[in-house]
């Protein structure tokens, strides 16, 4: 990594960002705390011309990448009468991804850096464009970058996913063990060298930037390096050592996948060195009650036993001693999380895979988030924390008070969406385009199904996992029907239209409560429940009120067991 010695040239090298033959600062660069202190909040401009229709109150969604809890936040603007928006980022990081979607006219994936306006000509656009071009054009300093890298992705396009769907698979398979770890570095180092082969050529075609499309591809590669080489000897394997060297340079899905996968793999490596989760809890064991010291000699004296049971019982004491010792148990294994990612990196990069970690913790945020600022030296990651931890602290006082008033509420009023259907199969479908507060969403969901738990699938009608969980779902519903569990699934109208989501529930019947809910109330649902993210995303509402976005990854991944430990009822 090339460390900025002085102030003169630091300045040089910002002062080179926005040209076409000079690499841009690496985002984990020792200079980037200093470069972003006089950095203004960068304005995405957009423009449509030469409509025949009436432009004012024109949707515009806007998805920005970024570290913390989620790596994507998404946000809503409209066009006025002249055609025009103005988006003012949340952070004044360089080069930060931006997924665009101007109604039926765009849907494109940028940068913005400086100076970018996004110009749309509906005299020329008769349907959507994908990414760009014709009728589809760039202005300001960041502009010829931009029309590099979207020229880039749709250059031979289907030949670059499938390499990218290749290397996932076979990611995937090295780290399930599916592949030996031979045959993986064989397939990795020829998908490499096909994806460079892409790059080389449309360089020479394309003269320019040729720095901004080798560090986009090779986070794209090595973020999946490191899922599939986590569990070898890292210190012994060279294309290992290759990932983790490597530093992107923009805020893109890849560049915070590469950190996530990176923070990941280091919070769950297995150090023997380290001590043990059952160590860390001894050391406050004379604080803690009978019960709670009970359960740690019992799972002391089983550690070291040889019986035959051992297993059967350790399992049920480790369950015992997470019920009696949640906010204790919770807390060493974050600082477990910290000490590891410390252990095994440098400042900065230290404090930006930690901003990864705040996804693991922000069940507990009120304490994990605090450990994390503690520790943090970068002031850039600092202020990326602490808006985390200002937006959660926020978030769960409203939410809250919102279940604490919602008994109160008359019969009459647990409005969820306007009935559409009720289905033979225990369906029963509704559509929500509007409501005066996301608020009286959530209470009228909570008391309509009192003394139940409530699981909420955020779905899409496009979304080839999410359908597939549907159909994997309904056997774990069946074993589960005496479990006193509410089944909601939130379909986005982001792609979509009412036809579409009724035909899908008609095919999967799955039964259950479905609201076909607007994109906009989407977000502002997700927001408020801290779950951002992609779909399907799942949201656990236990009986006391507790919620949690991360205690449920795929529904085909439980059993009836840990599914009722996923909501509280075990």
């Amino acid at each position: 990594m090339k460390i900025l010695a002085t102030v003169v040239v630091l300045v040089i090298s910002v002062s080179l960002f926005a040209q076409k033959n000079n690499p841009g600062l690496p985002i984990e660069d020792k200079g980037m705390d200093a470069y972003l202190r006089s950095r203004k909040v960068p304005e995405l401009k957009i423009s449509v011309m030469n409509s025949t229709r009436s432009l004012n109150g024109t949707k515009v969604k806007y998805t920005a990448v970024h570290l913390g809890t989620t790596t994507q936040v998404t946000g809503f603007a409209t066009l006025d009468d002249h055609g025009r928006a103005v988006i003012k980022m949340n952070e004044n990081l360089p080069y930060q991804q931006v997924w665009l979607t101007v109604d039926d006219y765009l849907y494109t994936g940028i940068l913005v850096n400086t100076d970018l306006e996004v110009v749309i000509d509906a005299g020329v656009v008769k349907k959507e464009a994908y990414i760009f071009g014709t009728g589809i054009s760039f202005k300001g300093t960041d502009a010829a970058l931009n029309e590099a890298l979207c020229k880039r992705t749709l250059y031979k396009k289907d030949q670059g996913d499938g390499l990218s769907s290749r290397m996932v698979q076979a990611s995937l398979d090295a780290a399930n063990k599916k592949i030996p770890q031979s045959s993986f570095l064989v397939t990795a180092d020829s998908i490499y060298a096909a994806m460079k082969q892409l790059d080389d050529a449309y360089v020479k075609d394309n003269p320019g930037y040729e720095w901004a499309i080798r560090n986009g591809t090779d986070s794209r590669f090595y973020q999946w390096v490191i899922v599939a080489l986590r569990s070898v000897n890292s210190a012994t394997n060279n294309l290992y050592q290759k990932a983790i060297a490597h530093q992107p340079c923009f805020m893109s899905n890849d560049g915070a996948a590469f950190y996530r996968n990176l923070s990941h793999t280091y919070a769950f490596m297995n150090d023997q060195t380290a001590p043990a989760l059952q160590d860390l809890l001894y050391l406050k064991y004379t604080t803690y009650n009978k019960e709670q010291k009970a359960v740690l000699d019992s799972i002391k004296q089983y550690e070291s036993a040889k019986t035959a049971d051992k297993e059967r019982v350790l399992k049920r004491l480790y369950t015992c001693r997470y019920v009696l010792l949640k906010n204790e148990v919770q807390a060493a294994n974050f600082e477990q999380f910290v000490q590891r990612i410390e252990k095994n990196s440098a400042s900065p990069r230290t404090d930006i895979l930690k901003l990864s970690l705040m996804e693991l913790g922000k069940d507990y945020f009120s304490t994990s988030f605090p450990v994390l600022l503690a520790s943090m030296k970068t002031a850039w990651t600092k202020r990326v924390a602490e808006s985390e931890l200002k937006t959660f602290a926020a978030s769960q006082k409203e939410v809250q008070q919102l279940f604490q008033s919602s008994g109160t509420l008359r019969s009459d009023s647990f409005f969820i969406g306007t009935p559409v259907a009720a289905l033979s199969f225990g369906a029963r479908l509704y559509r929500l385009d509007s409501i005066d507060h996301i608020d009286r969403f959530i209470s009228n969901l909570r008391t309509k199904f009192k003394d139940r738990a409530l699981v909420i699938d955020i779905w899409a009608t496009w979304c080839g996992p999410c359908i597939a969980d549907i159909t994997n779902s309904k056997k774990l519903h069946e074993e589960s029907k005496d479990l006193p569990v509410e089944y909601i699934y939130l379909c986005t109208t982001s792609g979509s239209d009412e036809e579409t989501w009724k035909k899908r529930i008609g095919v999967l019947k799955p039964s259950g409560t479905h609201i076909f809910m607007n994109e906009e109330l989407e977000s502002a649902f997700r927001k408020k429940l801290n779950a951002n993210g992609g779909y399907p995303t799942y949201i656990v509402i236990d009986k006391r009120g507790n919620i949690s976005s991360d205690r449920i990854r795929f529904m085909s991944e439980l059993s009836r067991e840990t599914f009722a430990e996923a909501t509280g009822l075990k």
